[in-house]
């Protein structure tokens, strides 16, 4: 059954695995064949080209490929390639689960991904992704009723995690902006506990994404940026106030005085305490001098 099905929007259908396997290819040609169920190929290491009969993909490591129900499509190896293939359907049913079309209803990024109807979708792929694509198939091996329920969950959020890259790959021309609204995030909320999936859930993109797209920009990871930011503002309140270097911490997100100090020390080669003195020493002698210019000039 095809994911844009008019019948899954209506009725209680709910996603089943149909089929997967873990496969290396080596110089492989294959003819060109469609599933039933729709069908997404992650390439682990390697390479490959696929065709369909709307273009050709090529496939490197770190990337998927989305193929509808009913796809024509053949993989062509030219040397090697390994990689994950998962093929899934839907199902009616009775279950605790909500059906697929809610689903859509509450996710933004999977009802887009219904609603555009590519049949067929190059993406960068995750850890995360792939490792919730490795959650699923461990519970599907166990071949349990009582697995019913976690299979449906995990093959949901999967799908949402495909429907999220495939969202994130049409805003690649806004990268820039997506950049600049993570960075006043860290600007205005760099003195409290901030994750990068805080940063990322506020543009409204992928964590995994924002992190390739941030570094691309910045030469930094999000991490890095935050820690050199607060690290900035540390050196600052060192210089310009008296406020007490036990208290820092707290005004910069970093709620532990060990670390802060340890991070500290990293980043400036020396102790908070030597910063301070050191440029309290050296405004003390910019302001005796400052003193002796203008005794003289009077």
């Amino acid at each position: 059954m095809s994911v844009f099905d008019p019948k899954l929007q209506k009725e209680p259908y709910y996603p089943v695995v149909k089929f997967y396997y873990y496969k290396e290819w080596r110089q492989f040609e294959m003819k060109f064949h469609s599933h039933e169920a729709a069908e997404c190929m992650h390439v682990l290491s390697g390479s490959c080209k696929v065709e369909t009969d709307e273009g050709s993909y090529q496939l490197k490591k770190g990337q998927i490929i989305f193929l509808d129900a009913g796809t024509r499509h053949r993989l062509i190896v030219s040397e090697r390639c390994r990689m994950f293939n998962v093929e899934f359907s839907f199902e009616q049913g009775c279950t605790a689960f909500p059906p697929f079309y809610k689903l859509c209803k509450e996710n933004r990024a999977l009802g887009n991904m219904v609603n555009k109807q590519a049949s067929q979708l190059l993406l960068h792929d995750t850890d995360d992704t792939y490792q919730c694509l490795r959650r699923l198939i461990l519970e599907v091996d166990k071949k349990s009723e009582q697995t019913d329920f976690m299979v449906q969950l995990l093959l949901s959020e999967y799908l949402i995690r495909i429907a999220e890259l495939a969202e994130a790959k049409v805003a690649e021309p806004d990268q820039q902006a997506y950049v600049k609204r993570a960075l006043a995030y860290i600007h205005q909320n760099y003195d409290r506990e901030v994750s990068v999936a805080d940063i990322a859930n506020s543009v409204h993109l992928h964590p995994g994404y924002l992190q390739r797209v941030f570094k691309a920009f910045t030469g930094k990871s999000i991490h890095e940026f935050l820690i050199s930011y607060r690290i900035n503002k540390a050196k600052a309140m060192l210089k310009q106030t008296d406020i007490s270097i036990t208290d820092i911490p707290h005004y910069i997100g970093m709620n532990s005085q060990q670390y802060f100090s340890t991070t500290f020390k990293k980043h400036v080669k020396c102790t908070p305490s030597e910063y301070r003195k050191r440029h309290q020493y050296n405004d003390n002698l910019r302001r005796k001098s400052e003193d002796i210019i203008q005794s003289a000039e009077a």
